[in-house]
């Protein structure tokens, strides 16, 4: 293997865009690895750790768009570049067909000229110089969507300090989800247009919460993403509070769902005191809050994703139909019947780091202590994400897997490992997984892992065990993968779709409870 180089002097493609083509380039034959960005300190950074930095790459300047593998051969190299060109030969016919013609700008201030009827501004550039840009849109009388991440904590704070000051939205960094008078932004579901508006830090959450209501006939207003680290005593929950109250003062919302892990000590008190001053219903979930100080406010609380979309349905009249215990709990002493006697163990590979905590904690009163790259109690911390012990869930959306490669929503082949390194482990009896829709994501990620599933599953039977994938997907039947379509193709495979995170857990959880029962009582 040897590394090669591609180098676009003054050629400025952006972070979700080159995401994209790193995804691309790591799916073509004979690349080992590859990375594709702008040539920040940051990126070479991120290239020297993934063993890409060479001389000509470490030349470059942060003006240059760099496309980097390590790959078998230069032809192979080659044609791998040749495939991202004709990926983007066939998004522009995609484009030219829906009568979308792509426009450039040198600027922003030449685009909003061009554009004076345009209001929000979409930024994807580094970290390093996502202040900047920030200022120079805010300054232009834009909203926000700041899809950049790794933005300092200091710079978040400036940057919403100047939307506030101005009255306008920044949602991000890090904003992942954003939904904006029926556009899908960023790495969005397509959703219903309804009564409900969403303002949250867990980017998954909203996505959840939305697409609940999108298939129960109801919709969103807005989705307004904040960012992962908004809710941060260092960053103030600035955005979460302009957030409630934009969708007050919005006519088209109706009610409003608030979502976040548990905000800081200093920001919980202020957003609760404004949640206690809102004129609309409000349903609120805040991982890990009790439930007494959010219903002192006049909200409704919700104990987790599933409740949460439910309460903001009852409020209209309607309820999701989710699986039952007792369905559950049927179909794992069914399940429980096919393992052999070595089999005990649940592994999650998860590629929304949300799901994955809530799997953990639903996993837990079920199956005891379980290990993560990411754990719920700092003593059950695996020392590193690529193997597992006992029971274990692992978030490959962690730097660690996505160092140089595209978030595994987007680049499903981030997690793919996962499948048959946990399934040759003959104590593994369930292998639980959640595949994430989103329009720049993978066209068909259940079927870029069907071929592993299979092959995990003959490995099994050969062996005398019986392995149990149990999976969710989440997304819309609008989105462009069709959720329904997805699920199909699992079921087909002889996986258990269940309709959400918290019910595929929780069936997950059941049948390693029922083993264990039996094991214990010599069955």
């Amino acid at each position: 293997m040897e590394v090669f180089v591609k180098i676009e002097k003054g050629a400025y493609i952006d972070s979700l865009a080159s995401l994209a083509e790193s995804s691309v380039l790591n799916e073509q034959p004979g690349i080992e690895v590859g990375y594709a960005g702008m040539a920040t300190d940051a990126f070479k950074d991120i290239l020297a750790e993934i063993g890409l930095l060479n001389d000509a790459a470490r030349a470059c300047g942060p003006n240059d768009y760099v496309i980097v593998a390590k790959a078998e051969s230069k032809n192979d190299f080659t044609a791998a570049v040749e495939a991202l060109s004709a990926d983007k030969e066939l998004s522009a016919e995609r484009e030219g067909a829906n009568g979308a013609a792509e426009e450039s700008y040198s600027s922003t201030r030449a685009a909003v000229a061009a554009h004076p009827e345009a209001n929000l501004c979409s930024i994807a550039v580094p970290g390093e110089y996502a202040l900047e840009e920030v200022t120079k849109a805010l300054n232009a009388g834009l909203h926000c969507v700041v899809f950049s991440n790794n933005v300092p904590l200091s710079d978040e704070r400036q940057m919403k300090e100047m939307a506030r000051e101005k009255g306008l939205l920044c949602m991000g960094p890090d904003c992942g989800v954003a939904n904006i008078n029926g556009a899908a932004l960023v790495l969005a579901s397509i959703n219903n247009r309804g009564p409900f508006g969403i303002c949250g830090a867990s980017g998954t959450g909203i996505q959840h919460v939305a697409a609940m209501l999108h298939e129960m006939g109801t919709g969103v207003s807005q989705t307004i993403g904040t960012g992962g680290n908004d809710m941060k005593d260092e960053v103030g929950g600035i955005m979460m509070e302009m957030g409630i109250d934009a969708l007050e003062a919005d006519e088209e919302t109706k009610y409003i769902a608030l979502i976040s892990r548990r905000p800081g000590d200093m920001v919980l008190p202020r957003i609760l005191e404004r949640v206690r001053r809102c004129k609309k219903p409000v349903v609120v979930l805040f991982m890990g809050c009790s439930r007494k100080p959010i219903e002192e406010t006049g909200a409704i609380w919700a104990a987790n994703l599933d409740d949460c979309a439910q309460k903001c349905l009852a409020l209209v009249g309607k309820h999701y139909p989710l699986e039952s215990d007792e369905e559950l709990t049927a179909l794992a002493a069914e399940e429980v019947q096919r393992l052999a006697p070595e089999q005990k163990y649940v592994r999650g590979a998860f590629s929304g780091g949300t799901y994955m905590d809530e799997a953990m904690q639903t996993l837990v009163p079920k199956v005891g202590r379980v290990w993560s790259n990411k754990p719920l109690q700092s003593d059950w911390q695996l020392p590193t994400g690529q193997s597992s012990r006992e029971n274990t869930c692992i978030d490959y959306g962690e730097e660690e897997f996505t160092l140089g490669r595209p978030h595994p929503a987007i680049d499903p082949g981030v997690r793919q490992p996962a499948i048959l390194r946990e399934a040759a482990d003959p104590e593994t009896a369930v292998i639980l997984l959640d595949y994430i829709l989103t329009p720049p994501g993978h066209m068909d990620p259940v079927g870029y892992s069907l071929p592993d599933i299979a092959q995990a599953q003959v490995q099994a039977t050969q062996e005398g065990r019986h392995l149990v994938f149990i999976a969710t997907v989440l997304g819309t039947t609008a989105d462009l993968q069709d959720y329904n379509a997805q699920c199909r193709k699992l079921r087909d495979a002889g996986v258990l779709v269940c309709e959400t995170n918290e019910r595929a857990a929780t069936l997950a959880g059941e049948i390693i409870r029922q083993k264990k029962e039996r094991d214990e009582h010599g069955l």
